[in-house]
């Protein structure tokens, strides 16, 4: 539950940036009960995904887990606004879903794709040789400093610098 905490209060103020957004693109005042006022039926959305998803044994946390709280965040909240008396527009439904889309699951996937690349970074430098921080490269043989003799027992090819 310590880390769903962050991720729900994110959900949530995703939500309220959409209505905030919303009012001041039709230039309609930007006061706290003018954006719950168009929230809240989406607040109470988000809430039904997050049940919807706690009910199947998750945590909405990964991108494909918050794939069904977006919908049911969009979709509920649309529902409910409309069966509130709030109107109802197409072009309102696909910025919602759009605009929601982005912000509840666009979060999670920039936190995922962070995470494969510094992931990606520690595994690259703990693969990498060391001649690539400066050191000499080395014959290839595991411990070996350059112009040391070669292990006995090895077999140098034929036509190579030391044959």
């Amino acid at each position: 539950m310590r880390r769903a905490a962050p991720a729900l209060v994110l959900d949530v103020l995703s939500v309220l940036l959409f209505a905030a957004i919303g009012r001041a693109s039709h230039a309609e005042g930007l006061t706290v009960g003018g954006v719950l006022g168009v929230a809240w039926p989406f607040l109470t959305a988000l809430a039904a995904g997050w049940a919807l998803v706690r009910a199947r044994g998750a945590w909405p946390l990964t991108v494909t887990a918050a794939v069904p709280v977006w919908l049911v965040t969009a979709l509920l909240g649309l529902a409910l606004r409309v069966a509130s008396g709030g109107g109802f527009a197409w072009s309102f439904g696909v910025v919602t879903l759009v605009v929601l889309g982005l912000f509840l699951v666009g979060w999670r996937c920039a936190r995922e794709v962070g995470r494969f690349a510094v992931d990606g970074v520690v595994r690259w430098r703990h693969d990498q040789p060391h001649h690539l921080s400066g050191e000499r490269p080395t014959s290839g043989v595991p411990g070996a400093r350059r112009g040391a003799p070669r292990p006995t027992g090895t077999r140098t090819p034929p036509g190579s610098p030391q044959h």
